[in-house]
Order: C-alpha cells, then sequence, then structure tokens
C-alpha cells in the first residue's frame, strides 16, 4: 500500500506538480460552503483546499488555518495572502502553528468558540517529503526525522534506536501493511546493536536487506510500507487524528459539516466509526478518486473522503 501526500508526491517518490489538492471539487461540494461560513483546515499544507475555501466563503467568512509544521505554514501563509487569489474579494484567514486537535485554541484567538465546518487532509505534505533534511523520504539521503512538528524531541532515529523488536514488527505489519514485518524488525534490532541508524538511506537499504529476494521487486520501493509505519508512530498520527475527530465533535455547531480525507485504512476505520457513532453521514460510502483524477495525480488513488453533519443531540 501506498499512502498518497495533501499536495505533490507519492511515497514512492513519484514528483508531480505542487499545490494539487486531492479530491478538491469532492471536498468542496461535501463542505457545502457560503458566504459568512467559520471554516477550519486542520491541515492546511501548501493551501490547495485552503484557496477554495477562502473564495467560496469569502467576503464574510472566516478560514481557520492549522498545521502541525511551521515551515509548511508560511508556505500557506504566501499562497493565501491579500490578492494571492487574483484580487476577488476573500474572506478573512488566520493561520495557527498546532496539531487539528488544538483547534479550539486556534477558534478562540479569533473570538469564536463554535464553527460551520470542519476539513482534514492527513495525508502528507510533498513540502515535507521533497525535503531530504526532514528525513521522511529515502528518495534522496538525509538524517532519519520525520517529525511533522520539528519542534517535538522525538525523531525516527531516536524512535527507532529504542523501540522494542516486537513492537517494531507490530507497527510495521499494522501501519504498513507489511508481511515481512518481523524479519524487517529482526533485522533492524540487529543492526543498532551494531551501529546506530541515522540515516534515511541506512534505513531503506537494511528494509531491503531483510526481504527475501521477490519481495525486493515490486511497483513500490521495498522500504515505502516500513517508512510509513515508523512515520505514523513518530508523529503518533492515530492519536492525533482521534483527539482531532473529539475536538472537531465538540466544536462544530450542530448542523456543522465535518470532512475526512484519509490514505490509510486504520485511519478510514476510525473515521468511518466515529461519524457514525456522532453525525449524520453524508458519505454512505468514501468517495473516492476518479480514474480522470488518478491518471493525472496517481497519489489520489488511496484517497477516501468521508463526511458527515453534526446532530443536534451529539454529545
Amino acid at each position: 500500500m501506498n499512502r498518497g501526500t495533501r499536495d505533490g508526491t507519492d511515497d514512492a517518490g513519484s514528483r508531480q506538480p505542487l499545490h494539487r489538492p486531492v479530491l478538491l471539487r469532492e471536498v468542496v461540494a461535501c463542505l457545502a460552503l457560503c458566504d459568512g461560513l467559520v471554516v477550519v483546515d486542520g491541515t492546511v499544507g501548501a493551501g490547495g483546499h485552503a484557496r477554495a475555501i477562502v473564495s467560496a466563503i469569502a467576503p464574510n467568512g472566516w478560514l481557520v488555518g492549522l498545521d502541525r509544521d511551521s515551515e509548511i505554514l508560511a508556505a500557506a501563509r504566501a499562497q493565501l495572502a491579500p490578492g494571492a487569489d487574483g484580487g476577488r474579494a476573500e474572506a478573512r484567514v488566520s493561520l495557527h502553528h498546532l496539531p487539528f486537535s488544538r483547534l479550539g485554541e486556534a477558534l478562540a484567538a479569533i473570538g469564536q468558540d463554535r464553527c460551520d465546518r470542519v476539513l482534514l487532509d492527513l495525508g502528507v505534505s510533498s513540502l515535507q517529503l521533497d525535503r531530504p533534511d526532514r528525513g521522511f523520504s529515502f528518495m534522496a539521503d538525509g538524517p532519519l526525522d520525520m517529525r511533522m512538528d520539528a519542534s517535538q524531541p522525538t525523531t525516527a532515529a531516536d524512535w527507532l534506536a529504542r523501540v522494542g523488536e516486537d513492537e517494531l514488527a507490530d507497527a510495521i505489519f499494522q501501519f504498513g501493511d507489511e508481511r515481512h514485518s518481523r524479519r524487517i524488525a529482526r533485522h533492524l534490532v540487529a543492526t543498532r546493536r551494531r551501529t546506530p541508524i541515522l540515516r534515511t538511506a541506512q534505513l531503506a537499504r537494511l528494509v531491503v536487506e531483510a526481504l527475501p529476494a521477490p519481495a525486493r521487486h515490486g511497483r513500490i520501493h521495498p522500504a515505502t510500507r516500513t517508512f510509513q509505519a515508523i512515520r505514523m508512530c513518530v508523529n503518533d498520527e492515530l492519536g492525533e487524528l482521534q483527539r482531532g475527530l473529539q475536538a472537531a465533535r465538540d466544536a462544530l455547531r450542530p448542523g456543522g459539516r465535518l470532512a475526512v480525507i484519509s490514505f490509510h485504512s486504520h485511519e478510514d476505520r476510525l473515521v468511518k466509526h466515529f461519524l457514525r457513532a456522532h453525525f449524520d453521514v453524508v458519505t454512505k460510502k468514501p468517495i473516492e478518486a476518479t480514474p480522470d483524477e488518478v491518471r493525472d495525480n496517481p497519489r489520489a488513488r488511496s484517497a477516501k473522503l468521508r463526511c458527515g453533519v453534526r446532530r443536534e443531540d451529539a454529545a
């Protein structure tokens, strides 16, 4: 399984133009946007979805954008600056270096305690993958970092140095869908006893070494799944999603809408069950990219969009 990215690259390394948001028309339709709404984009990234939202809620709406990555937030700030949308009437924009689980703080900063719409796009940004020094990708060698928020203390190298073999194998199997997870974990733990694992190219080489020969060739690079699993653990992505869904439910007004784009089966399952429990589901089945979008933008092939309307009696 190859996890897509929010705005430009897939984990196998194929390069796409930046700022091409996945399922853009479908997101705008699900959110049912109009002038004056307060909309939270909890994963603003490079601003692809946010630009469309700002246009749809102008001139009286608020776009509140959050991202864990301060560098990406700077790119979004440039994309959403006044006048960047061709001089048309624009909604107000407020950007915050926060994880989406803290969206309530971002709303409070603009004097709001509730919002009308929340969007969460759970893919990884190409602006992260394209920087070797960030350590997300094995396509160019760099330090084994993988932190979405560089101010957090634990890098992928730190995590890999201390995680137990069984926990590592379970993570690679569950979050990477890697059938050879036990072999990979065993080899990585044996290697770190001799030398620390500190570089992306080093980790990719070790994963390939651990695999049986037939598994070293395929549609995606054989280290893709392991890199994905480690990144999800380093950034506590499922924990953050659980907290973020609760925060979105608490912040949305009754009748407000939550839309989530996921790229991983565990994420999609969490979103599906959460919406069923607390929302009136708009998307009975997840919306997926059309064949045309997948052809033009291969990273969209694993994206799944779900949307729900907050119930009046949601607790």
